[in-house]
């Protein structure tokens, strides 16, 4: 007989609900009877010891039968000393507790309120919880995808990086103090550039053949730049211009750029200071002849008759009255600079200065188009 009554039996998830109240395990009210056992539950929580456990218990979304069996456990040694000769305790923390495992023990309502929770969780909170972790498993595998694609372009910029560093001659470690290193090697390279010209000579000389039988008539020389150069190499603009050698070059300086600075290191001025006042004690009204005053600009303009009838119509061109009118004196803005003497654009050479190095480079395409 004991063993018939510990087989097994097997019932839907959905309709245990259903059984427990079919075969009168579980009362048919039971709803009224867990909501009166949930404000016993909340009236009993608002005074607990001090226990990690408890709080730990407190914390979920949900207590149900078997929470409250732990927590009575737990009292059972926090209310020890309560606990009289014939084993009962006179703690009201323990007596809340017990009658809420009585109530829930009482026409098994523990059973029902457990199945709701179990058909709950099967019928909606387990698919959820899958959809939610397959949207997870997808979102993982698709950012795992874009790290292979972002570790890839990186691989790829990095490489790029290193190659555009190599056609500069440069490591790439500190990018802006090697470039501005080699600032200091330019002059030596345009000089070559410039010695590289004496070549040319015959090409010159073809295409300013060239320009003279095209045009059957005696022309100007063709590409004076670049002749220029082929005779006397990188020469200074003031060399190019006046057609002699300066006794002296007083070069630019070279200004060195500053190092980056933090950001909260940046001084930014006054910007924060409020502008001072305007000058109090200005009149900039225009009186009319009510004799009100209206707040705009005092041109000078009186709208009254002129009392003596000039034909200026009242009108103060500043001049005074009767006195000399103001000299103006204009002073001559610059320095002369001495003969001899390269200064600012003219102390730079031909392929430093912008519109030299220009007008250079044409003149290299007009005669590499005309041999072509």
């Amino acid at each position: 007989m004991q063993d018939y009554q510990n087989l097994p039996i097997d019932i839907q998830t959905s309709k245990l609900l259903d059984w427990l109240v079919d075969r009168r395990h579980c009362n048919l009210k039971w709803q009224g009877h867990v909501l009166t056992i949930r404000e016993k539950i909340n009236a009993a929580i608002q005074d607990m010891p001090e226990s990690e456990e408890i709080k730990q218990l407190l914390s979920g979304s949900y207590i149900h039968y078997f929470h409250c069996l732990r927590i009575v456990d737990i009292l059972k040694g926090t209310e020890a000393s309560t606990k009289n000769i014939f084993g009962r305790y006179s703690s009201q923390r323990m007596k809340d507790w017990q009658e809420i495992l009585s109530l829930y023990e009482k026409e098994n309502t523990y059973l029902v309120e457990l199945a709701s929770l179990l058909v709950r969780n099967v019928s909606y909170e387990i698919p959820s919880l899958k959809k939610q972790i397959s949207k997870c498993q997808q979102l993982q595998q698709e950012y795992s995808r874009k790290e292979e694609e972002c570790q890839l372009g990186a691989a790829e910029m990095r490489e790029r990086f290193y190659s555009s560093c190599k056609q500069y001659g440069i490591t790439g470690d500190n990018v802006r103090r090697e470039l501005l290193a080699l600032v200091k090697d330019l002059p030596a390279l345009l000089t070559e550039i410039g010695a590289g010209a004496r070549v040319l000579s015959e090409a010159i000389d073809v295409y300013q053949a060239c320009v003279q039988f095209v045009c059957e008539s005696a022309t100007e020389r063709v590409v004076p730049m670049l002749r220029h150069v082929q005779e006397r190499g990188n020469t200074t603009v003031y060399e190019w211009r006046r057609g002699v050698e300066p006794t002296m070059v007083e070069r630019p300086r070279a200004e060195e750029l500053p190092e980056q600075q933090d950001e909260e290191a940046i001084d930014w001025g006054d910007l924060g200071v409020e502008s001072a006042p305007a000058p109090m004690g200005v009149d900039y009204s225009i009186s009319g002849e009510d004799g009100a005053q209206a707040e705009e600009v005092d041109w000078g303009i009186s709208l009254e008759p002129d009392p003596q009838g000039a034909g200026t119509d009242g009108i103060d061109w500043g001049d005074g009255s009767g006195g000399d009118p103001e000299q103006i004196t204009v002073l001559e803005a610059g320095i002369q600079v001495p003969d001899g003497v390269a200064r600012g654009p003219d102390a730079l050479t031909l392929l430093e200065s912008p519109e030299t190095r220009s007008q250079f480079i044409d003149e290299l395409m007009e005669v590499s188009r005309d041999r072509a």
